[in-house]
């Protein structure tokens, strides 16, 4: 997602003004007071209890300590191995060796259990989330998503959680079998099956109903398989799922695999199944998904003390994986987005109509679509109705201080802003609009 100069077209200055800024700006005082602001200060980590199984686990296999030099540089390698076969052409990764796991459970899973908390966490503040939650993972891996569940039904603290999974991995089985129920021991939580299987031909005899499916990181690794093929894979899973349940798919918000979600996720709404978020369709329109690159951002992850001991001497910024952004789409067997008042979209422009309003003041409803990805002078936020047309990007200028627009700033991603009082700007060097706010925007949000 680019967000070099969305603005620079339309922020006018004379001569003598860029010429102050630029001497301003030599000011170090001056440079951090106009630094993005970061709305989520604190560093996210995983549990300490689940952090030292982990490292148990690895201790246990190998049979040496943790701090093994040669242990720690296999696991190096093994997570270089796994990052070049990400950015292959074609998406591929091998975990047929123990130390393919210990590379995953050093490098990609702690990002991937605090994102699949925060989902789950953000759908139980809907309400729509059930006490007693029934789930079936595919391609499971580790672990990650029944670990997350866990994690989020012991800081519950009510129901009950009950999980299936599927995983071609025998290595991952070995590691899920020693991880899970160890974490869940304390915890209403009950493991039922954990079935050696692809998930591309696994035929389940059980006939059990599932209050919510899960895919995290998986499809992108499926090879051969197009967006349609894979929309008829889960669409087998979903005849198991119940009328009230939840379907969440996960992947990397790198750019091929983010657009990828959005076009799998219109192929099953194409199929019966309804989009509950984090998208939202306002008004009518035709949405375009093969250009929808939009992917939720957290705080960055406090390294777990593997992570930092891999990070130790050349190079250790490789080992390092901090950021925590992904793509991900929750669908349901029947409508349960919630219904936007009448009074939220009055008098709101569809964004597909804009170049009617160019150079006019509007008001404008939408889902927040990104966090800040803006640069030291301005907040810049990807809104969109679902009414289709170029990208539109809400610009704020940081010396804009009024509490009436800092909804945008605070909002999550996927929640409903209102916006009035924004200027519609064309951007011809990026093909998008522009909704430049000023001293009478007013921001409001409507959160689930």
């Amino acid at each position: 997602m680019n967000s070099d100069n969305h603005f620079t077209k339309f922020h006018k200055k004379n001569k003598s003004q860029k010429k102050k800024k630029e001497n301003e700006l030599k000011s170090k005082n001056q440079q951090k007071s106009i630094k993005p602001v970061k709305y989520q200060k604190k560093l996210l980590k995983i549990p300490s209890r689940l952090e030292r199984l982990i490292e148990k686990y690895i201790e246990t296999k190998t049979g040496k300590s943790l701090d093994n030099p040669a242990t720690l540089e296999r696991i190096r390698q093994s997570i270089l191995a796994q990052k070049a076969g990400y950015w292959d052409k074609n998406p591929h990764a091998k975990y047929g060796r123990g130390y393919d796991v210990f590379a995953y459970l050093a490098y990609q899973a702690p990002g991937y259990i605090i994102q699949f908390h925060y989902i789950i966490h953000r759908l139980d503040k809907s309400g729509l989330l059930p006490v007693h939650l029934k789930v079936l993972d595919l391609g499971t891996g580790p672990g990650v998503v029944p670990l997350a569940l866990t994690w989020f039904m012991k800081e519950r603290k009510k129901g009950t959680l009950t999980v299936d999974a599927i995983e071609q991995s025998e290595e991952f089985i070995e590691a899920f079998k020693y991880l899970v129920p160890e974490f869940a021991s304390d915890s209403p939580i009950k493991m039922e099956l954990v079935d050696h299987a692809d998930i591309r031909t696994w035929n389940s005899q059980r006939p059990e109903k599932y209050t919510m499916i899960t895919c995290q990181n998986v499809l992108a690794e499926l090879p051969g398989q197009s967006s349609s093929e894979k929309a008829e894979l889960l669409l087998k899973y979903c005849s198991a799922l119940s009328d009230d349940g939840f379907l969440i798919l996960v992947e990397p918000a790198e750019l091929r695999h983010s657009t990828e979600l959005r076009i799998l996720q219109k192929n099953l709404e194409k199929s019966g199944l309804f989009l509950y978020g984090p998208c939202r369709y306002l008004h009518p329109g035709s949405c375009e998904p093969e250009t929808c690159w939009s992917f939720a951002e957290l705080s960055e992850l406090k390294p777990p003390n593997l992570m930092k001991m891999l990070s130790e001497g050349q190079d250790g910024y490789r080992f390092l994986n901090t950021d925590i952004k992904f793509s991900f789409s929750i669908l349901t067997k029947k409508p349960l987005a919630p219904a936007l008042p009448e009074s939220v979209l009055k008098g709101s422009i569809p964004l597909g109509e804009l170049e009617d309003y160019l150079g006019e003041t509007v008001t404008i409803t939408g889902a927040k679509m990104s966090m800040d990805i803006g640069n030291r002078e301005f907040a810049i936020f990807l809104i969109c109705d679902g009414s289709g047309g170029p990208k539109v990007y809400l610009i704020i200028p940081r010396s804009l201080k009024r509490d009436e627009i800092k909804p945008a700033k605070t909002a999550e991603y996927g929640e409903i802003l209102k916006i009035s009082e924004v200027r519609v700007r064309w951007n011809p060097k990026k093909g998008s609009y522009n909704l430049v706010a000023g001293s009478r925007t007013q921001v409001s949000a409507m959160h689930k």
